[in-house]
């Protein structure tokens, strides 16, 4: 969930708990005002912390997309530079707000570290973050959604998500948790996280495409199946990228090859630039700290691809078995003269 989205949310829930009575048109004013100018609403510690996050996470994602066709070379120079200092900035927020959760995450994920250590000091963060929310009045782990809605002041538990930055970066840490175990091969731990996840009510993610990809590498169909039919409409499995991707994995490594030439047809057919990430690995901006809101019509394949590297390089000849199944080649040059990648 990007900045813009949550933080004038708790800003303007801060504002209105001290303003009791604005007509309509005072709640637009105040709304469209914190939307204008979020620091001028920012009254303690944490609130400003909290906007000087957004203000670098902002700064950092415009500095990548400027940075995309520079040249090898000064891509990676100016890309180490940018991280640095960014770093440096995360690192003083985190200091004057430890509650500035999406800080220290931003902070640890952009450490040149083995994956190893990056994975541990998230999980330290996760223990952090979730010790402080255990303290929270109306959380609980054990709730369906995280909160018991009998002592949330009549908000449902999507309402106390959507006003609570120390929440959202809680959920952020566990996504970030789900995507490296799913990187570094640990595919229960990665399907472990992405399910608590996937628990969230007000929290728009698509954590269930962790789990998909998880169980597609352990060959686990039953749970394959039975998870697109019970993750509800609003996760859109059947029309997900890691669903059709995952499914087209699933069979090839059961040694179903029909059923697999056919999944991998509507893979390419219904998820735009499937084929053609799928044969031509293409770099991607790292998810800081989660995956980001698609821009283009193919951000999503583009993602579920990039996000099942490990599973694809580890599952012998499946890039080349798909490049000789009927329509894929011709899908992915009609893809890249159409774009022109």
């Amino acid at each position: 969930m990007e900045p813009r989205e949550y933080i004038p949310v708790f800003l303007e829930h801060k504002y209105l708990k001290t303003h009791d009575g604005l007509t309509p048109a005072a709640l637009e004013l105040v709304h469209e005002e914190i939307a204008r100018n979020p620091a001028q609403f920012a009254a303690d510690d944490h609130a400003r912390a909290l906007v000087s996050y957004a203000r670098t996470h902002e700064h950092l994602m415009r500095e990548l997309d400027r940075m995309e066709d520079l040249p090898d070379d000064d891509f990676d120079r100016q890309r180490e530079r940018l991280f640095n200092e960014t770093r440096q900035a995360m690192h003083e927020i985190a200091r004057t707000d430890q509650l500035c959760v999406d800080a220290q995450l931003v902070d640890i994920l952009l450490a040149d570290v083995p994956i190893d250590s990056c994975l541990n000091d998230l999980m330290k963060l996760e223990d952090a973050v979730r010790t402080h929310l255990c303290n929270v009045p109306g959380f609980d782990l054990e709730a369906e959604h995280y909160w018991r809605e009998s002592e949330l002041d009549g908000m449902d538990a999507a309402e106390r998500t959507r006003i609570d930055p120390i929440m959202i970066g809680w959920l952020h840490t566990l996504e970030a948790i789900a995507q490296l175990s799913l990187a570094s091969a640990r595919y229960r731990a990665a399907a472990d996280y992405a399910r608590r996840v996937m628990r969230s009510q007000g929290y728009d993610n698509r954590a269930v495409g962790t789990v998909l990809l998880a169980l597609a590498r352990l060959e686990d169909e039953e749970h394959f199946f039975e998870l697109s039919h019970e993750a509800g409409p609003e996760h859109a499995i059947e029309d997900s990228p890691w669903y059709l991707l995952g499914r087209t994995l699933l069979f090839y490594k059961l040694g179903r090859r029909k059923n697999a030439r056919r999944a991998l047809r509507d893979f390419a057919t219904r998820c735009e630039g499937g084929a053609f990430f799928l044969l031509n690995p293409t770099y991607l901006t790292p998810y800081l700290p989660v995956r980001p809101a698609p821009r283009d019509p193919w951000d999503l394949s583009h993602q579920a691809v990039w996000e099942a590297d490990g599973i694809i390089v580890d599952t012998p000849d499946f890039v080349t078995w798909a490049a000789s199944v009927d329509g894929i080649e011709e899908a992915s040059e009609q893809f890249a003269q159409r774009y022109g990648f």
